[in-house]
């Protein structure tokens, strides 16, 4: 079950790291002098959905790790080796 919720965790923490540099290089286009000639309201919709898709996946990424602390606690004593000390392990 750990393998399973540790899997689904680190598709959620791919999704977060490729969100993020997709708002960054969004936000980075549309001040360069590049925009020009853009539909900006399609450009503010999507940049839209890029940051509630980064804000769930963000809120998943961060909750499974709690989540697998919690159950191994439960049923071993102890805190998940692997996710006790660092945020950001898989």
């Amino acid at each position: 079950m750990y393998f399973v919720l540790r899997i689904i965790r680190g598709f959620c923490g791919f999704v977060f790291a490729l969100q993020a540099l997709h708002v960054v290089q969004s936000i980075a286009w549309l001040l360069s002098n590049g925009s020009s000639g853009v539909d900006v309201g399609k450009l503010m919709a999507l940049l839209l959905v890029k940051v509630i898709v980064l804000a769930i996946s963000g809120a998943l990424f961060f909750a499974l790790r709690w989540l697998i602390n919690r159950l191994h606690l439960k049923m071993k004593g102890c805190p998940h080796p692997s996710l006790a000390e660092k945020r950001w392990a898989l």
